[in-house]
């Protein structure tokens, strides 16, 4: 289904880069240009269709998308085929409840890793529904955990990035259970163990799309342990048997989604994307070492996240200059978390190297002497 039309990824001319506000907000991604492009025409008309916005769930043009939004899916992730990919509404945090009520089983338990702000909350919503083990993570590059036993614990759950605390599980756990993971802010900046993998879930906005996506990745053998009482569109198993349409799906979102993967595969694919979001987040790092009389990074650089550089001033009292000064030269977003405060930039797929740049410019500047 692919479309005929080619992907321009030529840059913004200089004057449009020039006068442009980059966001670093890590609430969700900004597209990059040519897709911003691709979606604004069909919002117009898409293929003799009528608008993108409007598109039936039930035509064959809708079905074809969300079939080839999948293989996409599946070609750029390497998703092999024993696992089965659902597009759901309801954000990650959804996921939270959904998980243990779809995994658990004849299992009473579930092990939580503790990492963070977000597998906190995750842990707190699944003890509405289970027993759980909390488990510290302690900063550790190859973490594993071979006592847990699969008879009584239906799955360990992770979260491979934390957005509030700036730091990323380099390697995923090892585990005699399944991994269930929560990846809605790193999903594309490294090739998976699959074979590890009893579920992956990830919130669409902060990655390719827009808010309203959620993509759950889930091994076929795991389907059909739903509790009885879970709604249908909530049952993974029934979802996987109606291709994602037990409801109405989130069709613009999803054409959304299919642009960027689009994009990236005329990009180079995941090889390429991830080693520009790396590089991107280095040479910011970089820049935030170089300047410690005014920034300090939060995270331990053995685990700081490649997406969610969170980061402070040395001086509170300069947080207003600073404020002022980013709002002058065209940046927005660097507020922290509001649990943990500080400054915060969001790297995701759709930053580019200009806003990065000029970040790092603003940085620069504001710790010179003076």
């Amino acid at each position: 289904m692919a479309d005929s039309s080619p992907i321009d990824d030529a840059p913004p001319p200089a004057a449009a880069e020039a006068n442009a506000t980059y966001d670093f907000s890590a609430a969700a991604g900004p597209l990059p240009t040519p897709v911003i492009a691709r979606i604004a025409a069909a919002c117009r008309n898409w293929r003799g269709c009528g608008s993108a916005l409007s598109l039936p769930f039930t035509s064959e043009a809708c079905r074809e998308l969300m079939r080839d939004t999948r293989a996409r899916m599946c070609r750029v992730l390497a998703i092999p085929g024993t696992h089965d990919v659902l597009f759901l509404q309801g954000g990650a945090s959804a996921q939270f409840s959904l998980v243990p009520l779809n995994l658990l089983g004849q299992a009473g338990s579930a092990a939580y890793l503790i990492s963070g702000y977000w597998s906190r909350r995750a842990m707190e919503e699944a003890g509405r529904y289970c027993n759980v083990r909390a488990l510290d993570w302690n900063g550790a590059s190859d973490w594993e955990a071979p006592w847990l036993d699969e008879r009584r614990i239906a799955y360990l759950h992770v979260t491979s990035n934390e957005t509030a605390d700036g730091t990323q599980l380099r390697e995923l756990p090892h585990a005699r259970v399944p991994l269930a993971i929560d990846m809605t802010s790193d999903v594309f900046t490294r090739h998976l163990p699959w074979e590890r993998i009893g579920v992956a879930y990830c919130a669409m906005q902060k990655a390719i799309g827009v808010a309203g996506l959620t993509l759950v990745v889930v091994r076929r053998d795991l389907l059909g342990r739903a509790r009885a009482g879970v709604p249908c569109v909530f049952d993974y198993a029934a979802q996987s048997t109606n291709g994602s349409r037990v409801n109405t799906p989130p069709m613009f979102a999803l054409f959304v989604a299919h642009a960027v993967l689009e994009w990236i595969d005329a990009s180079g694919g995941l090889p390429a994307v991830s080693t520009a979001l790396a590089r991107r987040s280095r040479q910011l790092y970089k820049v935030i070492d170089s300047c410690a009389s005014a920034f300090h990074a939060d995270a331990p650089s053995a685990v700081r996240s490649p997406t969610s550089i969170c980061f402070d001033l040395r001086d509170p009292h300069r947080a207003r200059q600073f404020s002022d000064e980013a709002q002058r030269r065209g940046i927005a977003g660097l507020a922290g978390h509001s649990k943990t405060g500080g400054l915060r930039a969001a790297n995701y797929i759709g930053t580019s190297d200009a806003a990065i740049s000029r970040l790092c410019d603003l940085l620069a500047d504001f710790a010179a002497p003076r």
